[in-house]
């Protein structure tokens, strides 16, 4: 691969089965800021090998699960073998899928994935952490100082986040609350079984003085090693571009390297009365609410767009390049 004009991005999963087929929207979006929208195409999985014949790129990020049994890669990799294209996974559900990915070790030039202890497991020679991010045209939106509820989340009820939710319910009990998503228990009274349209969920976190953050636990193929995820998924980033203030309940220290605690770009927390006193003092002071989401917003375009993301995947690739 001697230069790198031209970037194919697929998804790793057929559009029938791919529940997050519009992240790789984000993906390219994030390459059209570095390279012009003429050098990226972007394609299901069931259209990649075709579009790479008819495109000719030399790099093809195939992005997203490798999970499921349809996704098939040969004809990528035959293509990669006689054009000299780098072939490059980003995989964005390590640890939870971590067993699959015995499937494109043989065949992947560099491997991406989402969750940086995931990374030290792998068994191939060229692997690196890159998290996800948020799209800049896709989740940001402009200051809202006036809000329709206090503390918000949006998300599957995962145990972990149930349990977290009842020992808080005490301290939210006369809050406007509102808990959507899926697989919710009736006995959390703030909470609906209501799934929101990913188009629609920037607008409820900036119409949100505070958003909880929690992580997800819930392993598809994750016995190998019982990996733990502290990196955060992409809703930390996108919920801080939508410009709202996050409490974040504490597991983990990597969040400081994404957003900076003490300056406010995060609030965290890992008890009930905490939690309220976070929620109170934005609640009593709009202006330094305001300026916190302000802060996290202004972090997120710095240095989580998928540009970020893009450039880092380009100068990683470019450095193998460089040594071959």
């Amino acid at each position: 691969m001697d230069s790198l004009e031209r970037v194919l991005v697929c998804s790793a999963s057929p559009d029938s089965i791919n529940n997050n087929a519009q992240l790789r929207g984000y993906v390219a979006e994030g390459f059209r800021a570095i390279l012009g929208d003429a050098a990226v195409r972007v394609t299901s999985l069931e259209a990649a090998e075709y579009c790479a014949e008819e495109f000719a790129p030399q790099l093809v990020l195939v992005f997203g699960s490798c999970m499921p049994a349809v996704s098939v890669y040969h004809g990528l990799k035959n293509y990669s073998l006689r054009t000299g294209a780098c072939l490059a996974f980003w995989l964005h559900d390590d640890p939870y899928e971590f067993d699959f990915n015995y499937k494109i070790l043989p065949i992947a030039d560099v491997i991406f994935s989402n969750d940086r202890w995931a990374v030290t497991h792998y068994q191939h020679p060229r692997v690196h952490h890159v998290p996800l991010g948020a799209s800049r045209a896709e989740h940001y939106r402009a200051p809202r100082p006036s809000k329709d509820r206090e503390v918000f989340f949006c998300g599957v009820g995962f145990p972990n986040r149930v349990g977290v939710l009842r020992d808080c319910a005490p301290v939210l009990g006369d809050l406007k609350v509102e808990i959507l998503g899926a697989e919710w228990p009736d006995t959390l009274k703030f909470a609906r079984n209501e799934r929101i349209d990913n188009r629609l969920l920037p607008d409820y976190y900036a119409s949100s003085l505070v958003t909880l953050n929690f992580g997800r636990r819930f392993d598809l193929a994750n016995a190998r090693f019982n990996l733990d995820a502290p990196t955060p998924g992409p809703r930390t980033f996108e919920a801080a571009m939508a410009g709202t203030v996050q409490c974040m309940f504490v597991e983990g220290l990597e969040i400081y390297d994404y957003f900076d605690p003490d300056a406010g770009e995060i609030l965290l927390f890992d008890t009930p009365a905490e939690l309220r006193r976070h929620v109170e003092m934005l609640r009593d002071d709009p202006a330094k609410a305001a300026a916190l989401a302000g802060a996290a917003q202004a972090r997120a375009i710095a240095d989580h767009t998928y540009a970020s993301r893009a450039q880092r995947i380009l100068s990683l690739i470019g450095s193998y390049a460089a040594s071959a």
